[in-house]
């Protein structure tokens, strides 16, 4: 992913992602809580969201996260789910933009639900956008930051999704705004994010706390370079009522033991927690199904 192409025209450069130090949710003064060595974690304490200024300093992260782009098909059933929860009687959408298409995976997977929906993407990374236009060439792909390669796309949308999306926008707020404002009158916008509120990231942060700040590893596994907000369930209200959203749904998820890297052990364990944490109401993943308010 090309991060240094993430700041475009009319992004506000005192944000914590860019270098500054207002939270990119509220924009409420943050606190910089974790120093990773070559980027810094802020806390809000007014929303409760977390950021990073890994983009602003080049850090870089510090795996490729192959298994996630690799397994894609895993999230089927999630997909399945959401196109049900959006038109509860199985009515396809008439135009579909998906955020951070990656590889198009799920735009094609709308396509085969709905052959005659119109497939619109929007992705940072040039190449990963060739390959969804490679695989599905009825998508539409927009190369660049949300707001310059929204202006690239015509008309409104009657969904909109950002999988695993939402954490990589040095402005979420500004973002979030423009993607509003091309929302179809009774569409549908869909946020799957990171949930700052998870046990994994927590235990992160606890570790780093109890070690004084010696043992960063596991707080910048859980808060990799390239993720630049964390959310809190606050902030993302905040933030829907910002862009005159209203949230519909809100409900938890977990990764996909397919999707994530590392050793067998550290995945097994990994997927035992998370599957503890979901069943007792919470998630690694929150999901937001937004409409206008």
């Amino acid at each position: 992913m090309d991060r240094s192409r993430a700041s475009a025209a009319g992004r506000d450069e005192t944000l914590t992602t860019l270098g500054g130090s207002a939270c990119p949710v509220c924009r409420a003064a943050a606190r910089p809580r974790i120093d990773l060595g070559d980027f810094r974690l802020f806390h809000c304490a007014r929303c409760g969201c977390w950021s990073s200024d890994a983009l602003a300093r080049g850090a870089r992260t510090s795996f490729e996260p192959h298994a996630y782009f690799a397994n894609a098909d895993a999230d089927r059933a999630r997909w399945d789910d959401l196109l049900r929860r959006v038109q509860p009687d199985g009515s396809p959408p008439v135009r579909a933009l998906d955020v951070g298409c990656g590889r198009g995976d799920f735009l094609r997977f709308v396509g085969g639900r709905a052959p005659s929906a119109e497939r619109f993407g929007i992705e940072l990374d040039p190449a990963r956008a060739q390959d969804a236009r490679s695989a599905d060439p009825s998508a539409r792909i927009a190369v660049g930051p949300v707001a310059t390669a929204l202006a690239e796309l015509p008309g409104r949308f009657d969904l909109i999704t950002l999988w695993d999306a939402f954490e990589h926008l040095a402005d979420p707020a500004f973002d979030l705004c423009a993607l509003s404002a091309r929302l179809a009158p009774g569409g549908a916008l869909f946020v799957q994010t990171i949930h700052e509120d998870s046990v994994v990231p927590r235990l992160g942060r606890a570790l780093y706390a109890a070690s004084a700040g010696r043992w960063r590893g596991p707080a910048r596994r859980t808060h990799e370079a390239h993720h630049l907000v964390f959310f809190s369930r606050s902030g993302l209200h905040r933030l829907a009522d910002q862009a005159g959203l209203a949230i519909r749904e809100l409900w938890f998820d977990r990764l996909a033991s397919q999707r994530m890297d590392g050793g067998r052990a550290l995945v097994a364990a990994t997927a035992a927690l998370l599957a503890v944490e979901n069943a007792l109401g919470n998630g690694l993943f929150v999901n937001v199904l937004l409409e206008r308010a």
